[in-house]
């Protein structure tokens, strides 16, 4: 017994110092400064709306050594808080790993529901393997090492369906309520909650009804599930400090005033047309842009209003703008039967107000961002909306060999167990990652990393049951992966496995590969070989001006000489002009040196 503690507290430890390790070692990537400045917002002030795009709890638990040492960041917009606040005091180090500390218990909170559920299913010894292999993950170490909310989205999603699994078998009102904390923390944690949850949870249940070991009667449980829903609403309403506001308001407040979504906000506004929604106006510029092609003038939207059946009090302002116009085509299926549900919502947001507003604008925030898309990279091509096999290309190549074969192993047969519940897991993931498929936004691993712990379960099984029939091989791929990601340390996030090759680069860019995160390794470069001048293109957040005083920025379409560095994610898309050869004259030349894993080092002569 005394040696399994031992041994218990050595795979919890070991994978904390690896993951404190990289704290220094890294500057903050893109999306830091903006998790630790609405935290701080919320800890320091009685608002939250400084970015909304995410819910507060793991912000605040990333925000809290700001708050504890009392940082007094000057105003101005997230970002600009953000780098005040990392930078404070010239100890820039030492904040970053104040910020991402707070990630810690996130961690410590999906590798304890992974050894828990592997011991539930299969005993102590797979748990203690569960644990050393979620300790060693590359994708699990590299996000949380980062002052970020995917990791809190990975360990609150399998909280939640962990202790679901627990009430599906013993329906208790004390397990119940265990769901409702659950599902309250996984709700404030991230959006993207709202997907897996549901879906890894309808996999646990049908797993259980198609067994036969679905028990009681649904109508026997309605009181609680009832209850649980309730206790989880009142949960996020709190992480909002129980604020009540019109859902309309907040659109104005969160959604740029350049975009479709805050013009139907503003037009919402005005009498006679609080009906106005974001698909209704999307509706008229579609249908505008084709008029003014055909008839060589726009269509007003209040004239558009009336000919689609809406109210508008102002039609024929311009005179009838419509005249001579094509008919207007009719809605889609979809739009038709999905009008009640938005006019109803519509109704709801203008007129009435409505606890945690803020809740709901954010929810609105990140499907405008999905439905808008978002630059991606993905096997040399580029797309603004995603590819429906982004995400299972990435886990390929983002996780190690040796644990997808360990993981597809263990769901095989799981699968083929009579254990309801090893089934639900074993299928979970699938389930999962299937709504990942229809998003637009395509830059990270991080953003299905809710599906490591349920792999894990499966790796951890693969083992247990292969170990006397296939032991040599059992060793093998258990050494390979343990040595693997040992190699891979520090970089964890920006890992990517043997099938990639030497240039992971060709594969995928953003968050898999080039975050922002080695300006710090560059400066340290700069310093060590002497380089009193150098042209640089940083992708990131970080003030590269002050972390490399000597560089200059690295002008676009533009050959120069001397010391050049630049960003893979520069390279690639050319940002901010988007221009895709922006940078193209470098590919000429052969870098001098690789500064971690996303900057390249020239010396052009």
């Amino acid at each position: 017994m005394r040696s399994k503690r031992l041994l218990l507290l050595a795979l919890i430890a070991l994978p904390l110092l690896r993951i404190a390790s990289t704290f220094s070692v890294f500057s903050q990537t893109a999306d830091e400064p903006f998790h630790v400045a609405a935290g701080f917002q919320w800890l320091t002030t009685a608002r939250y709306d400084l970015d909304a795009e995410h819910p507060p709890l793991a912000r605040v638990a990333l925000a809290l050594d700001s708050a504890v040492s009392r940082a007094r960041p000057a105003g101005g917009d997230a970002l600009s808080i953000g780098n005040a606040i990392l930078e404070r005091n010239n100890q820039y180090r030492r904040n970053l790993f104040g910020a991402r500390a707070g990630n810690l218990p996130f961690f410590l909170l999906a590798a304890a529901v992974v050894g828990l559920w592997t011991r539930r299913l299969f005993g102590d010894g797979a748990a203690l393997l569960s644990l050393a292999l979620f300790g060693a993950l590359p994708p699990i170490l590299g996000h949380a090492g980062l002052a970020t909310t995917d990791m809190a989205a990975a360990a609150t999603t399998a909280a939640a369906l962990f202790l679901l699994a627990r009430w599906l078998d013993v329906p208790s009102w004390p397990n119940a309520l265990m769901v409702a904390a659950g599902c309250g923390l996984g709700l404030l944690a991230k959006f993207s909650f709202l997907v897996f949850f549901p879906a890894g949870a309808a996999v646990l249940v049908l797993a259980r009804i198609v067994s036969r070991t679905a028990l009681i009667a649904p109508r026997r449980r309605l009181p609680q599930i009832a209850t649980s829903l309730f206790i989880a609403f009142v949960m996020v309403w709190a992480g909002y400090k129980f604020s009540v506001g019109s859902l309309n308001d907040a659109r104005l407040k969160e959604f740029t005033p350049s975009l479709p979504p805050h013009a139907a906000a503003e037009y919402a506004t005005k009498p006679g047309y609080d009906w106005v929604r974001l698909d209704l106006l999307e509706r008229y510029y579609h249908y505008s842009e084709d008029a003014a092609k055909r008839v060589g003038h726009g269509v007003d939207f209040v004239d558009w209003a009336k000919a689609a059946g809406y109210p508008s009090p102002l039609a024929g302002r311009h005179g009838d703008t419509m005249a001579g116009a094509p008919p207007l085509p009719s809605p889609s299926i979809a739009d038709r039967l999905l009008e009640p549900i938005r006019s109803g919502w519509q109704g709801i947001a203008v007129r009435h107000q409505i606890p945690a507003p803020l809740f709901f604008a954010g929810l609105e925030l990140v499907q405008r961002h999905s439905s808008a898309g978002h630059a991606g990279f993905l096997l040399g091509r580029y797309r603004d909306h995603g590819w429906w096999y982004y995400f299972p290309v990435i886990l390929f190549f983002k996780t190690p060999l040796a644990f997808l074969l360990l993981a597809s192993t263990g769901i095989v047969a799981m699968i083929r167990s009579r254990n309801a519940e090893a089934i639900g897991v074993a299928l979970a993931p699938a389930a999962m990652l299937l709504p990942a498929l229809t998003t637009g936004i395509n830059i990270g691993v991080r953003h299905v990393l809710p599906l490591y712990p349920l792999l894990t379960i499966c790796a951890a099984y693969a083992v247990v049951a292969l170990w006397h029939r296939w032991r040599v091989v059992v060793i093998v791929l258990v050494a390979w992966y343990f040595l693997a990601t040992a190699l891979a340390h520090p970089d964890y996030m920006s890992y990517f496995n043997e099938a990639a090759g030497r240039h992971p680069e060709r594969i995928a860019l953003d968050s898999n590969l080039d975050w922002g995160q080695d300006l710090l390794r560059l400066a340290s470069v700069v310093r060590r070989e002497h380089i009193d001048h150098l042209y640089l293109a940083y992708f990131g957040t970080a003030d590269w001006h002050r972390l490399v005083p000597s560089a200059e920025e690295l002008p676009q379409f533009k050959p120069v000489h001397g010391w050049v560095a630049v960003s893979e994610n520069e390279l690639a898309f050319g940002w901010p002009t988007n221009r895709r050869d922006a940078f193209a004259w470098l590919r000429a030349y052969e870098p001098a040196v690789r500064v971690g894993k996303s900057i390249r080092l020239y010396r052009i002569p």
